[in-house]
This record gives structure tokens, sequence and C-alpha cells, in this order.
């Protein structure tokens, strides 16, 4: 009873105005970037790992608009700056802070993308809170920079989904293999009882060289080595010229000799 009592008068004791100093010694020992972004949206505090983030020093920060101390590609966009340009309307963290300064509610780990001048496509994770710091209303951000983990996520179903590819196809080329081998075994055998120049031996040796095209196919199909995938109508499917190590010769790669 006495620690519930001790937690609660420190709860109660801790100050809802924070100094700048506060914040500062707080945020400089998190292991994220962290920023405290004003009413105008411009940095107030930034804390070092926001600096080692952007590879700038704080007082290269503060007092900049938020697309402007990162490095944003698109904060010149516009002659105005950050936020006036084509691309702002889309920015998600542009977004999450101004709708924690008008529902003075916090959002948790919202995802998003953003290219920076000086370390490229990061994919993020922000989290924003808002706060009284010398009894104005701010912004405190957080800024998970996530983009391993996202290619390191992409890799792994895509690795996932290269096995699924394989694995049916290997069960497609067995079913396949023997019925393909059946007729081209039977058009051969066609093909020498025909007498040359009749019609009947040009359609024979077309269900020869299909069947054969067949087999080309699931000679490709067995040697998928990556997933690879393209448009085909409204839906994508296996891009199978992209995904296997062999090229799939021409359908009809004896008419000329013949």
């Amino acid at each position: 009873m006495s620690n519930e009592i001790k937690i609660k008068e420190t709860i109660l004791d801790f100050p809802t105005v924070f100094s700048k100093d506060d914040i500062l010694r707080v945020i400089n020992n998190l292991p994220i970037a962290v920023a405290v972004i004003d009413a105008d949206l411009k940095l107030v505090l930034a804390n070092r790992m926001v600096c080692i983030f952007v590879n700038k020093k704080d007082n290269q920060l503060v007092g900049l608009v938020g697309g402007a101390a990162l490095g944003c590609i698109h904060h010149e966009d516009a002659p105005e700056g950050c936020g006036f340009g084509k691309e702002c309307s889309k920015c998600k963290l542009r977004m999450t802070v101004n709708d924690t300064f008008e529902n003075t509610k916090g959002h948790f780990q919202v995802e998003t993308s953003m290219t920076f001048k000086s370390i490229g496509r990061r994919h993020l994770r922000i989290t924003t809170q808002p706060f009284q710091l010398q009894k104005r209303t701010a912004v405190l951000l957080s800024i998970e920079d996530i983009t391993n983990a996202k290619n390191y996520e992409r890799a792994k179903i895509e690795k996932e989904n290269l096995t699924a590819v394989i694995r049916t196809a290997g069960a497609i080329c067995h079913e396949i293999n023997q019925p393909l081998m059946v007729i081209l075994g039977f058009s051969e055998l066609l093909i020498d009882e025909v007498a040359d120049g009749q019609i009947q031996e040009e359609n024979v040796k077309e269900i020869r060289d299909q069947a054969q095209r067949l087999a080309e196919i699931t000679n490709k199909l067995m040697a998928i080595t990556q997933y690879k995938t393209k448009m085909y109508l409204s839906s994508e499917i296996l891009d199978l010229d992209a995904a296997s190590s062999i090229n799939i010769s021409d359908p009809n790669p004896d008419k000329e000799k013949e």
C-alpha cells in the first residue's frame, strides 16, 4: 500500500508544464530520434538521435520547419517552402503532426516513407504526443527508422513466395511431363507414316512443335530461381521469363529450316 501511495504522489508532483531543459534532458537519453515541434511546425528541440539521423548539428535544425530540418527532398518544391509543395499535401508526417495539434490527441506508431537528401528513401514509424511547453502547446515527435526491418520483411515474403512457386511448378511439371512424352512420341510416329507434302503431315508437325513448346515451358518452370511478377489483366501473375534461368526458345524453331 505504501508503494502505491508513493507512486501516486510522484505522478501528481510531476510537472504538467515543461521547460526546454526538462525535455532535452529526457529526450537526449532516448535511443530513437525525438524532436519537439511548435504550433508553427518548427523544431524547437532535437535530441542527439535526430542529429545523427540527418547528419546535422542541433543548431542547424532548431527554428526550421520539419521538412527543411530533416532534409525532405520536397521542402523546396514551392517558393514558400515546406508545406506548400504538391507532395506536401500527401505527407503523412505533416498530417499526423497537424492532427495532433488540432485534436490535442497523440498518434502511435504511424508508418510512412519519406525521401531525404542525405540518406535517400526511408521507411519510418512516427509517434506524436501533445504537451505544454512553457505554457504553449507543442508536439513531441518520435521517429523510428524501420527501413532495414521493412527490407528484411520484404525479402522474407519474397523468399516464401519463391518457395511456394517452386513447389507448385515442380508439381505441375511432374504431372504434365508424362502426357507430353506420349504426345511427342506418337506425333513422331505419325510424321514417319504420312506421305511428304500432305496436309496431315503439317498438322502432325504442328502438334509436335506445340508439344515441344510445352516441354520447354516445363523446363523453364523447373529452373525458377527468383520471385518476379508481371501484370496480367487486372492482377499479377508469375513472370516466367524473368523468374527462370532458362530462356524459352522460339515456339517454332524449325519452321524456316523446313
